[in-house]
């Protein structure tokens, strides 16, 4: 079953030069409150990394059996836009910064912006916890390169704070911004289903 394939049609406004015009278009606002319908039950998923050369249908015939499953993908994460809201490929990446920004280089050279890095590890869990704060240039000037604090908590352990700083070029932000596309929900195969059961039973309650 195709995403919208079984979603209903609207008519939607569009005025120009103060004239109507109707166009009859598919109602994604339903799927809103499908995600939430699904969001609130208890469902198992699987916490995936998409790699260079995944797509939605190659992941859905992996998990699913089925490529025409790739909606259930997109729709779990939330994705809209199935290119721009998943991960480019670094060639497709690539392109796409030199659109943008002219060239690789320039990208790598002109400053996105300023930002402070704290990493705080615990001495008993290594849990390592990382915060980024964006900075404007002046205090990202008088900021030290680099500083650590320990802590010594009343138990014995200690807290280490490290502070750092950063200048974020475009294409590090770019990169930053790409890469954090990559960790994915798989819903398990038991459940899909109950979902594709779920999407039906919304849809013909709105037809």
């Amino acid at each position: 079953m195709a995403y919208f394939e079984k979603f209903p049609l609207t008519g939607y406004d569009l005025v120009s030069e103060n004239q109507s015009n109707i166009r009859i278009v598919t109602d994604i606002f339903l799927r809103a409150r499908m995600l939430q319908s699904i969001q609130d039950q208890t469902l198992v998923y699987y916490e995936y990394d998409i790699v260079d050369g995944d797509t939605p249908e190659i992941l859905a015939s992996k998990y699913y059996d089925n490529p025409n499953r790739h909606w259930i993908i997109l729709f779990i994460n939330n994705i809209v836009d199935p290119v721009y809201d998943w991960p480019l490929k670094y060639e497709n990446f690539v392109s796409y910064i030199e659109d943008k920004y002219g060239s690789i280089s320039t990208s790598k050279t002109t400053i996105h912006h300023y930002e402070k890095v704290i990493t705080k590890t615990d001495s008993v869990t290594s849990t390592i916890t990382i915060n980024k704060y964006q900075l404007d240039y002046n205090t990202y000037a008088n900021l030290a390169s680099s500083s650590t604090e320990t802590i010594n908590l009343k138990d014995g352990n200690t807290v280490t704070i490290t502070t750092t700083k950063n200048a974020i070029s475009f294409y590090d932000y770019e990169d930053e911004l790409n890469e954090s596309k990559r960790q994915i929900k798989i819903l398990d195969k038991n459940y899909v289903s109950a979902v594709e059961s779920e999407l039906m039973a919304i849809l013909n309650n709105n037809v």
